[in-house]
């Protein structure tokens, strides 16, 4: 008999939380917000490609260097306590008013990227570089995009994959 193939598309939430120390995975998890539809993706990109060339143009020798892989999303109106802990920004105490002084994100965060479907494949991340860009149009009115940039932990690990269960959603 074989196996069912779940897929892992459609709705999907991203939860993040500063990366622990020695590269842990974050212990708790807070979700970015209302993510923008079909804007979700894992990618991979070829890494820099080391080339030995002899005299006369003759490659001699290769090395393909490890792929860079992101995850990237748009999230549409994010709170101001959630810019708050990527940026750093500072929230006025009626929380009508946030205070911008940068946009980069200077702490690595873990992320879990969970995907609907009970059985679908998601990805945990431990360690991450994250670009934080903000906008507006009237169109999408106000948004950030977020692209993950998954970094090797000290042990080696680049990210895992999980099966979903119902358990992931229990809490969305």
């Amino acid at each position: 008999m074989a196996k069912k193939i779940v897929m892992s598309w459609s709705k999907c939430k991203i939860e993040v939380g500063k990366t622990g120390d020695n590269d842990a995975m974050a212990t708790q998890l807070s979700d970015v917000g209302t993510i923008n539809d079909k804007s979700t993706t894992l990618a991979t990109e070829d890494g820099e490609t080391l080339t030995a060339t002899a005299t006369g143009g003759i490659v001699v020798a290769e090395e393909e260097g490890e792929p860079v892989v992101t995850i990237t999303t748009r999230v549409k109106e994010m709170d101001f306590d959630k810019e708050k802990m990527f940026t750093g920004a500072e929230v006025s105490s009626d929380s009508n008013e946030l205070t911008v002084k940068t946009n980069v994100v200077s702490d690595d965060f873990s992320v879990k990227l969970t995907p609907k479907n009970v059985g679908a494949i998601g990805i945990k991340a431990r360690r991450t570089h994250v670009s934080f860009r903000p906008g507006s149009s009237e169109e999408e009115g106000s948004y950030v995009d977020l692209t993950f940039k998954i970094l090797a932990c000290a042990d080696g690990e680049l990210y895992k994959k999980f099966r979903v269960t119902a358990d992931d959603w229990a809490s969305a």
